[in-house]
């Protein structure tokens, strides 16, 4: 009977380890999705509020149409990462908005606006494409470029006296990303395959940025605001490093 009771209760122990570690791994895929899906709708509105803002308040109220694409890097939660914050997962969303105020009897201008993390250019319409060129002229980006560089480090410690035992974790992160934003002004014809069409000119949008080296690169770093949260912007400090620490002791018995 002994032998019967020990054998069900170490049956219902390594049942309850294996079924808690899958319900552990589903609530973590669970949180997950939860989280990129609550900022891809947060990113989606963000766009339209900053189009419409940019559309109504261009000129001293005159107006613009605006078109304007935001990207957003967001460094999710990792549930096994310990102090790394997780690897970041770009956000996209665009919006067109045109605002117009006839009384003003100025023409409304049309914007390009893109804003990647914390750096936004707009730029005129018009200056891609000239008033005679209307329908004959097309502007479009291409595939954006970007790339990174990450350095993170992590570090333990643990102190022993007679009072506690002292246990404390650091880590340091630090991250450089780079942004291209190559665009063309192609010849409209017949074909359907608007790939085909005759390149008039080529470029990178950020031209003309402050922050923009010679080749049309933006440079952005990370660095994590008053809330907490980590974001990326070409005013940061370059070589930066977000520090994270926990200590925790433990009592020695006496």
């Amino acid at each position: 009977m002994r032998r019967y009771l020990r054998s069900d209760r170490g049956q219902a122990v390594v049942e309850f380890a294996i079924f808690g570690g899958i319900m552990l791994i589903v609530f973590g895929i669970l949180f997950s999705f939860i989280q990129r899906f609550n900022d891809q709708q947060y990113v989606q509105m963000e766009t339209f509020r900053r189009a419409l803002d940019k559309a109504c308040t261009h000129l001293d109220g005159t107006g613009a149409s605006v078109q304007y694409t935001f990207l957003e890097d967001r460094r999710h939660a990792d549930l096994s990462g310990n102090f790394y914050k997780g690897s970041p997962t770009t956000l996209s969303a665009s919006a067109n908005v045109f605002w117009a105020v006839p009384d003003l009897n100025a023409p409304s201008e049309s914007l390009i606006v893109f804003r990647v993390n914390d750096d936004e250019y707009a730029r005129k319409y018009r200056d891609f494409i000239p008033v005679e060129n209307d329908g004959e002229w097309s502007f479009r980006t291409e595939e954006m470029a970007t790339s990174s560089d990450s350095i993170f480090k992590e570090a333990s410690k643990k102190i022993e006296d007679q009072a506690a035992i002292t246990n404390e974790r650091r880590s340091w992160l630090s991250e450089t990303k780079t942004i291209r934003i190559p665009y063309t002004i192609r010849k409209n014809d017949d074909d359907e395959d608007d790939e085909n069409d005759e390149i008039i000119k080529e470029g990178e949008f950020w031209e003309g940025y402050p922050a923009v080296s010679a080749s049309g690169e933006l440079t952005q770093y990370l660095y994590r605001d008053a809330d907490g949260q980590y974001k990326y912007s070409s005013t940061a400090v370059e070589d930066g490093k977000i520090e994270r620490s926990r200590t925790w002791k433990t009592p020695v018995a006496r």
